[in-house]
């Protein structure tokens, strides 16, 4: 899995950006957001979307 630009600098990236800029579909990624598998990643109330918090580490069995 590459690193973006957006995750090394320490901002917070949305979920649609990550899906993106990892390759993967955007509903695949908030199923994962959803279940755990990407510690670090939360829903926004304000946003109403799902933000990802660097370090990101993405865990498929």
């Amino acid at each position: 899995m590459k690193q973006s630009n957006e995750i090394r600098s320490g901002l917070p990236v949305l979920a649609r950006s990550f899906a993106v800029s990892h390759g993967l579909r955007i509903q695949q990624v908030i199923r994962y957001c959803e279940s755990g598998r990407i510690p670090g990643a939360r829903f926004d109330r304000e946003l109403w979307q799902w933000v990802v918090y660097p370090p990101v580490k993405l865990l498929i069995r």
